[in-house]
Order: C-alpha cells, then structure tokens, then sequence
C-alpha cells in the first residue's frame, strides 16, 4: 500500500501527521514515540482492541520513511505500493526498524525529533499524489 493510498483510507491514520506528533514523544525513544503518535498510547492491552490493520500498515510505512532517510539502502528498491507482497514489505519494515534502532542509540532525543519532523515533511508530498 502506497503512502497515498493510505492517506485515502478513512480509518488509517495521516503519515505526516502522525510523524508530526512523534515529535512530541522523541524522549519515549524511536518505536515508542511513533506508537504513542499512531496509536494513541504505547500499552499493547490499550491499542490493541482499537487498532486496524491499516494502522499497522500505517506503524510500517511510518517505519520505512524514517529509516530511509538514516539508511538510503531501507528505500532502495523505492516506496511501499501494491506490488509488494506482505513477505517483502515486512522485510523492508524489518529493515527499517533496525536502521532506526541503531540510529537512535547513538543520537539525542533533540535529534530524532528533527527526523521525525523531517520524515513528516517526506511523507506529506506523497500522500497527495
């Protein structure tokens, strides 16, 4: 599912948006700010019973963004869109998630709200296409 498709969907949360408000939650660390931003809370029991699948998708895109921009080789084979298999897009999440990780062990919360703020302001052209 492309980001423009996902900003179409009615229930899955708003990308930029999303990344906007993680910003707020950067001291959380990477993952949790991005499910605070996304799901509204960081408690499984909590977003569990209100999540939708394209929230996931939402928390892998998101994933996939932020990760392409510390590591060029998360988007190298392009943006996620309906051609992936759910194989290959969790791959790529997998991929992004460790970019991130990494990242964020050896930078300030400061910095990661920058990247949140910058990934939001990736995002945002996309989901208009």
């Amino acid at each position: 599912m492309s980001v423009t498709e996902l900003a179409e969907l009615p229930t899955a949360p708003t990308l930029s948006r999303a990344l906007r408000e993680a910003v707020e939650y950067a001291d959380q660390g990477p993952h949790q700010a991005l499910r605070r931003a996304l799901f509204g809370t960081t408690t499984f029991e909590d977003f569990a019973a209100v999540v939708t699948p394209e929230h996931a998708i939402a928390e892998g895109v998101a994933l996939i963004v932020v990760g392409g921009m510390v590591d060029p080789q998360v988007t190298d084979q392009g943006w996620p869109d309906a051609s992936w298999s759910a194989g290959y897009f969790a791959q790529r999440v997998g991929r992004a998630h460790d970019a991130l990780s990494g990242w964020a062990a050896s930078h300030t919360a400061e910095q990661l709200a920058h990247l949140f703020e910058a990934a939001a302001d990736r995002a945002q052209p996309m989901e208009a296409l």
